[in-house]
């Protein structure tokens, strides 16, 4: 008896369910760079929560040495536009230095600024 053809029916029936489970799991895990694209092009309009999760993510993805300092949120308003302002800020060392990452509510832009 001839096993061939229907070994070859398990085999591109496994293949064919394998592709099925991987089309079906959903999309990939997001990498740090996918992270920090996500988190500095917030969808507007931007929440509070919304504009401190993208600040959590850009201090851990690019400033770690702030990561888990104290910070603060305000909602700030130039020229007529309302954004809001977190500010993390690191006291321990000889001269004070800091974090300050603005992000406008109504179009998401970030604006990121170090001092020393």
């Amino acid at each position: 008896m001839n096993r061939f053809p229907v070994l070859a029916a398990v085999w591109t029936a496994l293949l064919v369910a394998g592709f099925a489970v991987v089309f079906l799991l959903g999309s990939p895990v997001a990498t740090s760079a996918d992270e920090l694209q996500t988190a500095l092009h917030p969808a507007p309009p931007v929440s509070q929560a919304a504009a401190e999760k993208s600040a959590a993510t850009i201090i851990r993805l690019q400033y770690s040495s702030f990561d888990g300092k104290p910070y603060t949120v305000r909602k700030a308003t130039d020229f007529g536009v309302d954004h809001w302002v977190i500010e993390y800020s690191d006291t321990t060392g000889s001269a004070p230095r800091g974090v300050r990452i603005s992000i406008v509510l109504a179009t998401g832009n970030v604006e990121i600024s170090a001092f020393p």
